[in-house]
Order: C-alpha cells, then structure tokens, then sequence
C-alpha cells in the first residue's frame, strides 16, 4: 500500500462529490488487498479501497438538489463493483448512497457507522421479534458484533457476548448480561440453548451451533461459505433450524431505524483506533491482526 494521486473525480449526473473528512477499515479492505476477491474487484491498479465515509457535500452533479454544497454526509460506495473506494480525499458517489449526518456525532463516528451498523441491524431482522429471546453474538466487541450487541439489547433480547477476557467488561457496557471468553469456554459444547446465534465473525460450523439452538433457532453468518448458503436453503425446506446471511442492507428504512436508535441512545458507535491517511497502512495491520475493539478509522481531513 502507499499514498498516490490521482486525477480530481468529476461528479456525473446524479452524483455527489464529497470531501472525506473520516472513513472507516472493514475486514473486506485486507481481503481485497491481499488478493482474496480479485474475481470481484478486478486486477487492475491502482485501487482505492475503502467503503464508508463521512464528510462535506463539495459540488453536486446535474439533477441533484438534495444534498446541497456544505452539507455533512456519510454513506458507503460500492467498492466492490470495481469502483473508487473511500480512503481517499474526495469521492464520486450516487445521491442515493448518502445521508446526512445525525445531529452530534463526529466525522469518525459517522463513518464507523454504515457497513457495520447496517449489517448487524440486517442480520437480527431477519430473526423476528427478539422480545423475550435468548441471542449470543461471537465476536460480541468486533465492528459488526458491537453494533449487534447493543441492536439485540434495545429489542429486548437477554444477550450473551463471546470476546476475549480482557474486553469482558467493554461487552457488558454495550449491554451483555453473560459474556463468554472463547479461549476458556467453547460455548458450542454448553447445555445453555440459544433463539439466536449471530456470527459476527463467520467463522462458525453449523453442526456445532445446531446443538446450542433451540428448537427454530436461527443462526446468523456475515461470512457463509457456499456449503452454509446450500445448507440455509434446505433448512429454509425443512422448517427446522435456520440460517440467516447477515449481509450489508442499506435501504433508507433501514439508515433511519439505524439513526433512531442512535438518537435514543440505544445504540452508539465504539472507535478503537484513529490514524490519518499517511498512516493507513497501520490501520489495516490493527484489523487484520484481530482483538480491535469497535472500529477502525482512518481521519482523511
């Protein structure tokens, strides 16, 4: 990795170009630089990586009237449709990708917000009513699993977070009743039964989970291998246990339960780290070498 320029982007009909003031580093960024999806966002250099932003509304192309020049906004870019990613001084992204920024949050936490925030949110939605519901999130103080931690609690879920030892007690301020160490406690071997198992990392099998599952209970992946995708539709069939993608959803119902949430105070953003963009590179040492509290960002302005 290293710092470059390119050409200043020109925003088209429909686009907005956007100073970035903060983006954020999500495990999709290391994958893509080491090589893991080039099937997807191509081989050609250099890429910009990076997928959600906050910063000031700079120029507006033809047909834009909302946002206007000046306004704060955060939102994701399509990074893996082989566009320009986030990690960048300015970007061209269409209108219908940006927000404008809730009342009191910073630059960095808006940019914390987008990829993670919504793809908790998507992943327990497909899980119904959790009133009442027992749900365990592995990797309970990750980007993805402390928004889910905090998503669970306001919907009324008795929540079970697995992390490390030494960020029990971050977990228990996002709203954990129970927190497991994974490196005591294999909670897949336990008599304890859970509605809702939420893979923040996507790394667990689905025989060892079934067996901590209630009867309907519903295992949530952000990561499902192509042997999980063909076992969630034949659980789909079968009516018995199932498997839900909590993939990325960035619908406006979905960034205005997302704001509502945060304005209660439900639900805020936790930041482990911030680097500028000379140092980027150290951002992505910290998340790709794991234990990361929350998210990581990088500072643009």
């Amino acid at each position: 990795m290293q710092i470059g320029e390119l050409p200043e982007p020109e925003p088209k009909r429909g686009e907005v170009l956007v100073a970035i003031a903060a983006a954020s580093v999500n495990p999709v960024d290391w994958k893509v630089r080491v090589g893991e999806l080039k099937l997807i966002t191509g081989r050609t250099f250099p890429k910009t990586l990076g997928s959600d932003f906050a910063g000031v509304v700079e120029r507006v192309g033809a047909g834009v009237a909302v946002p206007s020049v000046g306004n704060r906004v955060y939102g994701i870019t399509p990074m893996m449709m082989r566009k320009p990613g986030a990690h960048a001084e300015r970007l061209v992204v269409a209108r219908k990708r940006l927000r404008r920024m809730p009342d009191g949050l910073s630059f960095e936490q808006a940019a914390a917000l987008p990829v993670a925030g919504l793809t908790a949110l998507n992943g327990l939605r497909q899980c119904g009513d959790l009133h009442g519901k027992t749900v365990l999130i592995n990797g309970g103080t990750g980007g993805v699993g402390h928004f889910a931690v905090q998503i669970a609690k306001a919907r009324g879920a008795t929540v079970t977070a697995v992390c490390s030892e030494r960020n029990a007690g971050r977990a228990r301020s996002l709203g954990a009743d129970v927190v497991i160490d994974y490196r005591k406690q294999d909670f897949t071997d336990s008599s304890v039964r859970y509605d809702v198992v939420f893979d923040a990392f996507g790394h667990l099998k689905y025989p060892a989970v079934a067996r901590v599952l209630t009867d309907r209970g519903v295992l949530v992946t952000t990561l499902p291998a192509p042997s999980l995708i063909a076992r969630a539709v034949w659980q789909g069939v079968v009516g018995d246990k199932h498997i839900v993608l909590g993939n990325l959803r960035d619908r406006p119902e979905d960034y205005a339960e997302l704001e509502r949430l945060l304005a209660d105070g439900s639900v805020k953003p936790v930041i482990d780290k911030i680097v500028p963009l000379a140092e980027a590179a150290q951002a992505y040492a910290a998340l790709e070498a794991g234990g990361t509290v929350g998210k990581v960002i990088i500072r643009i302005a």
